[in-house]
This record gives structure tokens, C-alpha cells and sequence, in this order.
């Protein structure tokens, strides 16, 4: 299923072809006419129409990665633009600060709300197939709105993150585009409904499903806890965090790949380590644009510093990045690393990981360095758990009644070492400089990244926290009234 489909009618949008990793069915409808006189309520009829709209919801995920990528990552100090204009900060390549004339795809917000445009139709048509089709059991019914839910609650997620304040739609439109004319809700409004969502979808989506595959690239109990660690983080929740983060810790689906097998974790996909990725497979035409987009930037010097101090050869040179005449990512172009012969891999055929287990291990690490003692010997045992497994020197000398925000910077550090040009370092940064009410956290690393001829115009842009979220295109200011820009760039 290539995401980029164009839906022709509203409700047969949701009948998008069967990803081959999806356990279910939907055969029959590939074999029906379009019916432009169908409306919703005869669509949602079967177990098989529910199955298949569910189906369309994970299709408009595709659509968002490359997305979700830009966001997590363009503005943090881990690239350099390989284009260049006024400066090599991506603030100034990507986001523009003119409101007016501002029509970077980077703050397109389409693809997101159309995936919740799809969420919402499941959510409230699909419980009603309940009293209709007497297969298709209550738990069934909860199973696949657990899903919708998740789907929807991380679309928020990433949409608060990247623009703070954002108009929160949760009733289905007639269509795939979301197009009401609704203010902005702030963003406590908006996290309270993605924590509602998640904590709906805990406790009914399930653990595993048939297939490996599927179990990696559909919502399980696992990915939800890990977005709720995530979520929970984000707001400065730390013991929920360290409680959610807990039952991934707990769940034997999940382990660490080893050292040496580092770079599967993109090359092969859907690994031990893997617990929710979105898939692609480009035999079938689903693909993505990740590697192009990665390949707009080179890595950043501190980044290729951080490697080098470290001594960490695990995660570096020939697996985060290449040196291809410049230090170029390699974890969306990558197939294998064979010696000093990188072998690339089909075009647009990367998966897309939103969280693995290294990832949430760091996410309690940081949520556990805001308690107590033996809570922040924890975080130091986690930190070097990951060390270990690139092979690199553990931290000693170190325990539990380290300062706090000691113990932070250097999850900051292994985050950036292991999860480089995976859309996390940017909310990183903004997430660490928020929560402990130090913007130099942010302004520093991000300053001290670029030329030393770039840092004062830099700062002078970064030093507001307004500046921390994207504006809102001027398409959707003039398509919904309700709608004002985000304070930075009115």
C-alpha cells in the first residue's frame, strides 16, 4: 500500500489494499465497485469493514514519517543543512519565520490530521458494528479502537510538540480531510486527551499478534506503554513514567540486539529490540522519502565528536553515518556494512522506528535522575547497559547521590550517541530545557553547534522559548478564521 493514495470517496478511503503484514482481511472489497452512494452507516456493516478501516487509519501513518522525522529532528545540533543560504541551521533552512509567505513543507500539518481524520471515523463508527454483525464481539470492537486511539493520541503528540497549541479535533468528518474551523487548544488540553487515548488503548489492544511483523508494526500493549513513558515525560510526570516505562522493561517481547549486530536494527527491521516501527516494503510500492530527506543533512561535528571521545565504533562511522565525501546518515539508505563497502538498500524501502527499547531504557533514565537515590542508581545502571552494548566505557566513579542534573546530561549524551536522525533529539532538547526550566540547555547545545560566525544570529532567534515550536502555514490561517499564529511569528 503506497500512502500516498488518493482517496476518491470518503468511505472507500478507508478501504485502502491490505498491507501483507496485517493479519486480516479485506479481499472482498477489492473485488467490489466503487458506490459513490454509499454513506458511512451502510459501510460499517461487518468485522471486515471494521478490520479494513482500521487498515486506512495505518496507511495515513505512513504518510506522517517523514514528518515526524523533520520535527523530532532538523532543529536540534546533531545536522548541518547540506544546502546553504543566510546559515546552515535548518531553523533558517526549513522553518521560516515569515508567517506571511510561509509555506515550507516542514510545517504541514496535512498528513497528520488526516491519518486523526481516519482515527475519528473508526473511534465512532466502529463500535456500532457491535449490535449489527454478532461475529465482531465487544473485545473485538475495543481492540480495534484501541488502536485508532493510540494512532490518534500519537498524531497529537507529535502535532503539540512541534507546534505547542493545535486545534483538537475528535469527531469524524465526511471525508479524509480535517477541515473544521476550530481555535487552537492549548496544550494541556491536548496532552490530557493523548493520555485518555493511550490510557483507553492499555488495556485493550493486545500484547502480540500472529507475526513477528505484525506484532513490531501494529499498536500493542508495548507501544503504548512506551508512548505513555514518553508522554508521561514530556509533561514532568516522572513516576508515571518510571511506572509505564516499567512494563516494557517487564515484557519479554522486547531485548536489546547485540553490539555487533548494532545496525540491524535498520537493515534487517522489525528486530528483538523493535516495538513499534512503521512499515514499508518498496516490492509492493510502499515507500517513503526518509532517505532523501535524512540526506538534506550531514551529520554535525558534535555529534561525530561525541563518537570520537567516546571511542564508540558501534554506532558511528559505517552505521549512523558514512563518509561519502561528507558525513552522510545511513540509517534510512543502508542495507549492510560489509567491511568498507556500504551497500545500500531500495530506495524509499526504510522502516520507520517510533520507539525501541534503547529509546524507552533512556526515556526512564532521564524520568528516574528526578527521585531519589536509589532511583537515580538506576538511571546510571541503565545508561551503561546501553554503553555496554556499544562496547564503550561504562560511567564510574558515579553513583546515586550524583546531582540530578548531572545524571541528565549524560542521558542528553547516550540519547544522541544512540538515537541520532531518529526524530528524537530536538524534542530532547526542548522536552530537558522546559521541564527544568533552564532554556540554556537548549540555546547552548544548539549555538555551540553551528560556526562560530553563526551563533550570535542564531541565539538571538533561539534564546525565546516561543521560537522552540514551528509556525502555522498561512494556507490553514486563511482556510480556518478560528485559527491565529503561533506568538513567535505574529
Amino acid at each position: 500500500m503506497n500512502y500516498t493514495h488518493k482517496n476518491t470517496h470518503p468511505w472507500l478511503g478507508m478501504l485502502i489494499i491490505c498491507m501483507s503484514f496485517f493479519p486480516i482481511g479485506c479481499g472482498k472489497y477489492l473485488d467490489q465497485a466503487p458506490t459513490n452512494s454509499l454513506t458511512k452507516e451502510q459501510f460499517f456493516q461487518t468485522e471486515a469493514d471494521a478490520n479494513a478501516a482500521m487498515i486506512g487509519v495505518y496507511d495515513g501513518l505512513q504518510g506522517c514519517v517523514t514528518q515526524f522525522l523533520a520535527w523530532g529532528e532538523f532543529r536540534g545540533d546533531l545536522v548541518t543543512a547540506t544546502v546553504q543560504s543566510t546559515t546552515n541551521y535548518p531553523y533558517y533552512e526549513a522553518f521560516s519565520a515569515d508567517a506571511t509567505t510561509n509555506i515550507s513543507s516542514w510545517s504541514d500539518w496535512t498528513t497528520v490530521y488526516k491519518m486523526i481524520g481516519r482515527a475519528n471515523i473508526v473511534i465512532e463508527s466502529v463500535p456500532g458494528i457491535v449490535n449489527i454483525d454478532k461475529n465482531f464481539t465487544q473485545e473485538k470492537s475495543d481492540a480495534i479502537v484501541g488502536q485508532a486511539r493510540f494512532l490518534r493520541a500519537l498524531g497529537y503528540f507529535y502535532l503539540v510538540r512541534a507546534f505547542k497549541e493545535v486545534p483538537l479535533v475528535l469527531t469524524a468528518s465526511s471525508s479524509d480531510d480535517v477541515n473544521y474551523r476550530i481555535p487552537k487548544s492549548s496544550s494541556d488540553v491536548v496532552l490530557d486527551q493523548v493520555e485518555a487515548d493511550l490510557t483507553f488503548a492499555d488495556t485493550k489492544v493486545p500484547a502480540q499478534y500472529a507475526t513477528d511483523q505484525a506484532t513490531r508494526g501494529m499498536v500493542t500493549k508495548g507501544a503504548v506503554d512506551a508512548a505513555l513513558t514518553d508522554v508521561y515525560l514530556w509533561r514532568g510526570k516522572y513516576q508515571q513514567a518510571v511506572d509505564a516505562s516499567q512494563n516494557v522493561l517487564n515484557n519479554n517481547l522486547y531485548s536489546l540486539v547485540a553490539g555487533a549486530n548494532w545496525f540491524s536494527l535498520f537493515a534487517q527491521k522489525n528486530t528483538s529490540e523493535s516495538i513499534f516501527e512503521v512499515q514499508f516494503d518498496y516490492k509492493i510500492q510502499e515507500t517513503n522519502n526518509l532517505g532523501g530527506v535524512s540526506g538534506a543533512f550531514t551529520v554535525n561535528p558534535v555529534l561525530t565528536n561525541y563518537y570520537s571521545i567516546e571511542q564508540d565504533k558501534t554506532r558511528s562511522l559505517n552505521n549512523t553515518y558514512v563518509n561519502a565525501g561528507s558525513n552522510v546518515y545511513w540509517k534510512y539508505t543502508g542495507l549492510s556494512v560489509n567491511g568498507t563497502t556500504n551497500i545500500g538498500r531500495p530506495a524509499g524501502d526504510a522502516d520507520f522506528i517510533v520507539y525501541r527499547l534503547a529509546d524507552v531504557m533512556l526515556l526512564r533514565a532521564e524520568a528516574l535522575t528526578h527521585l531519589g537515590v536509589p532511583q537515580k542508581q538506576e538511571a546510571i545502571n541503565l545508561i551503561n547497559t546501553i554503553r555496554n552494548r556499544a562496547g564503550i566505557a561504562p560511567y564510574v566513579g558515579v553513583d546515586g547521590t550524583a546531582d540530578g542534573g548531572l545524571l541528565e546530561s549524560y542521558v542528553l549524551k547516550e540519547r544522541a550517541l544512540e538515537l541520532a536522525m531518529e526524530g528524537k533529539r530536538w524534542f530532547d532538547l526542548v522536552r530537558e530545557a522546559t521541564n527544568d526550566n533552564n532554556p540554556d540547555i537548549l540555546i547552548s547545545a544548539v549555538s555551540q553547534s553551528r560556526t562560530v560566525a553563526e551563533r550570535a544570529l542564531i541565539r538571538s532567534r533561539i534564546i525565546d522559548p516561543r521560537s522552540w515550536y514551528l509556525p502555522i502555514l498561512s494556507i490553514e490561517l486563511n482556510r480556518n478564521p478560528a485559527l491565529v499564529q503561533n506568538p513567535y511569528y505574529q
